[in-house]
Protein backbone atom coordinates (compact mmCIF):
# COMPACT_ATOMS: atom_id res chain seq x y z
CA UNK A 1 0.00 0.00 0.00
CA UNK A 2 1.53 3.36 -0.97
CA UNK A 3 2.11 5.87 1.78
CA UNK A 4 0.16 9.12 1.61
CA UNK A 5 1.79 11.91 -0.37
CA UNK A 6 1.38 14.76 2.09
CA UNK A 7 2.88 18.20 1.79
CA UNK A 8 5.83 19.21 3.96
CA UNK A 9 3.72 21.53 6.10
CA UNK A 10 1.34 18.65 6.89
CA UNK A 11 4.28 16.73 8.33
CA UNK A 12 5.33 19.86 10.28
CA UNK A 13 1.84 20.12 11.80
CA UNK A 14 1.85 16.44 12.79
CA UNK A 15 5.34 16.72 14.28
CA UNK A 16 4.44 19.94 16.16
CA UNK A 17 1.31 18.35 17.64
CA UNK A 18 3.22 15.24 18.72
CA UNK A 19 6.00 17.34 20.27
CA UNK A 20 3.56 19.47 22.27
CA UNK A 21 1.63 16.40 23.41
CA UNK A 22 4.82 14.66 24.59
CA UNK A 23 6.02 17.86 26.29
CA UNK A 24 2.70 18.33 28.12
CA UNK A 25 2.56 14.68 29.26
CA UNK A 26 6.17 14.74 30.41
CA UNK A 27 5.63 18.04 32.23
CA UNK A 28 2.58 16.71 34.05
CA UNK A 29 4.27 13.42 34.92
CA UNK A 30 7.40 15.07 36.32
CA UNK A 31 5.56 16.40 39.35
CA UNK A 32 8.26 16.06 42.05
CA UNK A 33 6.20 17.14 45.02
CA UNK A 34 7.84 15.28 47.89
CA UNK A 35 5.76 13.24 50.31
CA UNK A 36 7.50 14.83 53.30
CA UNK A 37 6.42 18.32 52.24
CA UNK A 38 3.56 20.04 53.97
CA UNK A 39 0.08 20.07 52.46
CA UNK A 40 0.44 23.73 51.47
CA UNK A 41 3.76 23.02 49.72
CA UNK A 42 2.22 20.07 47.86
CA UNK A 43 -0.72 22.19 46.74
CA UNK A 44 1.61 24.91 45.48
CA UNK A 45 3.77 22.36 43.67
CA UNK A 46 0.75 20.77 41.98
CA UNK A 47 -0.64 24.18 41.02
CA UNK A 48 2.71 25.09 39.49
CA UNK A 49 2.71 21.86 37.49
CA UNK A 50 -0.81 22.60 36.24
CA UNK A 51 0.17 26.12 35.24
CA UNK A 52 3.25 24.79 33.44
CA UNK A 53 1.22 22.25 31.48
CA UNK A 54 -1.34 24.96 30.61
CA UNK A 55 1.44 27.22 29.31
CA UNK A 56 2.85 24.36 27.18
CA UNK A 57 -0.62 23.71 25.71
CA UNK A 58 -1.07 27.44 25.03
CA UNK A 59 2.28 27.56 23.21
CA UNK A 60 1.18 24.48 21.26
CA UNK A 61 -2.12 26.10 20.29
CA UNK A 62 -0.50 29.31 19.01
CA UNK A 63 2.16 27.31 17.15
CA UNK A 64 -0.52 25.14 15.57
CA UNK A 65 -2.44 28.23 14.41
CA UNK A 66 0.78 29.72 12.99
CA UNK A 67 1.73 26.54 11.11
CA UNK A 68 -1.86 26.08 9.90
CA UNK A 69 -1.83 29.54 8.34
CA UNK A 70 1.40 28.67 6.53
CA UNK A 71 -0.19 25.37 5.42
CA UNK A 72 -3.19 27.22 3.94
CA UNK A 73 -1.01 29.82 2.19
CA UNK A 74 1.24 27.21 0.54
CA UNK A 75 -1.47 25.10 -1.09
CA UNK A 76 -0.57 23.83 -4.55
CA UNK A 77 -1.93 26.02 -7.31
CA UNK A 78 -2.38 23.26 -9.85
CA UNK A 79 -2.40 19.55 -10.53
CA UNK A 80 0.08 17.18 -12.12
CA UNK A 81 -0.50 16.09 -15.69
CA UNK A 82 -0.60 12.26 -15.77
CA UNK A 83 0.94 12.20 -19.25
CA UNK A 84 3.97 14.49 -18.89
CA UNK A 85 4.15 15.29 -15.15
CA UNK A 86 4.08 19.08 -15.55
CA UNK A 87 2.01 21.31 -13.27
CA UNK A 88 -1.24 22.47 -14.86
CA UNK A 89 -3.09 25.49 -13.47
CA UNK A 90 -6.46 24.84 -11.90
CA UNK A 91 -9.33 25.47 -14.27
CA UNK A 92 -7.55 24.32 -17.44
CA UNK A 93 -9.01 21.20 -19.04
CA UNK A 94 -5.98 20.43 -21.20
CA UNK A 95 -2.25 20.39 -20.45
CA UNK A 96 -0.52 23.25 -22.32
CA UNK A 97 2.69 21.21 -22.52
CA UNK A 98 1.51 17.89 -24.01
CA UNK A 99 -2.18 18.52 -24.79
CA UNK A 100 -3.56 15.82 -22.44
CA UNK A 101 -7.34 16.35 -22.13
CA UNK A 102 -8.47 15.95 -18.50
CA UNK A 103 -12.19 16.03 -19.34
CA UNK A 104 -11.86 13.23 -21.91
CA UNK A 105 -9.86 11.12 -19.44
CA UNK A 106 -12.57 11.48 -16.80
CA UNK A 107 -15.27 10.56 -19.34
CA UNK A 108 -13.36 7.39 -20.28
CA UNK A 109 -13.02 6.34 -16.62
CA UNK A 110 -16.72 6.63 -15.80
CA UNK A 111 -18.69 3.44 -16.49
CA UNK A 112 -21.44 3.58 -19.06
CA UNK A 113 -24.85 3.91 -17.43
CA UNK A 114 -27.74 1.86 -18.66
CA UNK A 115 -30.99 3.58 -19.35
CA UNK A 116 -33.83 2.06 -17.42
CA UNK A 117 -37.21 2.39 -18.98
CA UNK A 118 -40.43 1.59 -17.21
CA UNK A 119 -42.93 -0.71 -19.01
Amino acid sequence: MPRPHWRKMTWVLILWSALILIWAIAGGASNNCGSEASQAAKSGCEAGTGIGVAIVLLIGFFGFVFFSLIWFMTRPRGRDCPACGEKVKKGLTACPNCGHDFAAAVARQQPATESWSSP
